[in-house]
């Protein structure tokens, strides 16, 4: 769930210290079209982490992240990170992954996007 406490502590550790701002003033957020607090749009998108290090075990090394955001995620929310692997090139030792994350409450994609892992490539034998 993505709880006050994370966005709280997600705007300290971005020092996202706007003095009215959607993502910690519950009062000023009330009055926006969003009429309560949203996360930040790159919180939720560190959610898809877990999943992927659980599909590129040791020794992956995150390259790239590009994320689109679709729709908000409102403090409270359920969200689930999916990741698959599309396509794997051995020549770079790089893995492509594509991001997705659903808000499970509504079913709504908010966050789409691509992440690149590099491995060590193998030594040759010969």
């Amino acid at each position: 769930m993505v709880d006050a406490d994370a966005v709280d502590a997600y705007a300290d550790l971005s020092d996202d210290h706007n003095p009215i701002t959607i993502h910690v003033d519950a009062k000023y957020a009330a009055s926006t079209p969003f009429g309560r607090r949203v996360a930040h749009g790159m919180l939720v998108a560190g959610y898809v982490q877990s999943a992927l290090t659980a599909l590129v075990a040791l020794g992956g090394v995150s390259k790239s992240y590009t994320f689109e955001l679709h729709a908000p995620t409102f403090v409270g929310s359920v969200v689930d990170a999916a990741v698959t692997c599309v396509e794997v090139d051995p020549h770079t030792g790089r893995a492509y992954f594509d991001l997705a994350i659903t808000d499970v409450g509504t079913g709504k994609a908010v966050i789409s996007g691509r992440a690149v892992v590099a491995f060590k490539k193998a030594a040759s034998t010969g």
